[in-house]
């Protein structure tokens, strides 16, 4: 099977579920339900993924922190070293 017609398979088992899906919910009788419910696992995704992007800035800055702690250690060791050969 050649990779179009296994995008194709793919496309139509998707658009098959999600038919199904939406078919589901509009036949249903507690729509409001599973509103709120999808409403309240959004919620809990948006809170989990800030809380994963805060991590991140936070281990990113700790990260710039000491790259720019090495770097000066280094520049100083540098000027130190051509100071040296100066004398």
């Amino acid at each position: 099977m050649n990779s179009e017609n296994a995008k194709l398979i793919l496309g139509l088992a998707i658009g098959a579920a999600v038919g199904a899906a939406v078919g589901y919910f509009l036949a249903c009788d507690n729509k409001n339900e599973i509103i709120d419910r999808i409403g309240e696992t959004v919620d809990k995704a948006k809170k989990k993924i800030s809380q994963v992007i805060n991590e991140g800035i936070e281990e990113l800055d700790i990260a710039v922190d000491k790259v720019n702690t090495l770097a000066q250690t280094a520049i100083s060791r540098a000027k130190a070293d051509q100071t040296e050969g100066d004398v």
